[in-house]
C-alpha cells in the first residue's frame, strides 16, 4: 500500500476493490481510479503534484523507503521538486513552493 504506507495518506473511501480510492489530503481529496487498459501509466502521461512542508524530509523518507527517483531535486522559478512513480507507474511530483 504505497499511498498509505509510504506517503502516509488516510483512506476516505474505496469503491469496487481497487477501481476507485479516495485519500484525505488536509481539507482536500486525492482520488485515484483505474479506468481500464487503454489508460496505462507512462513517463509521457499525466502526473499529480503533492506539496510538502518539509521537502528535504520528504525526499529522505522516500529514499529510506527505497522509492526510485526519476528526478531528485529540480529548482524551478516557483518551487523545488522531485519526481517518483508509484508501484503502478503513475508519476508523482513532490514539491515545495518557494516563499513569496
Amino acid at each position: 500500500k504505497f499511498y498509505e504506507g509510504v506517503l502516509g495518506l488516510k483512506v476516505l473511501g474505496e469503491f469496487g476493490e481497487g477501481v476507485w480510492i479516495e485519500y484525505e489530503i488536509g481539507s482536500n481529496t486525492l482520488a485515484i481510479g483505474s479506468v481500464g487498459d487503454e489508460w496505462k501509466p507512462s513517463s509521457d502521461g499525466t502526473s499529480v503534484a503533492l506539496e510538502v512542508d518539509d521537502f528535504e524530509g520528504a525526499i529522505k523518507h522516500l529514499k529510506e523507503a527505497k522509492i526510485p527517483f526519476d528526478t531528485e531535486n529540480v529548482e524551478s522559478p516557483v518551487c523545488r521538486m522531485a519526481v517518483v512513480h508509484d508501484p503502478d507507474g503513475n508519476k508523482i511530483i513532490i514539491h515545495k513552493l518557494k516563499s513569496t
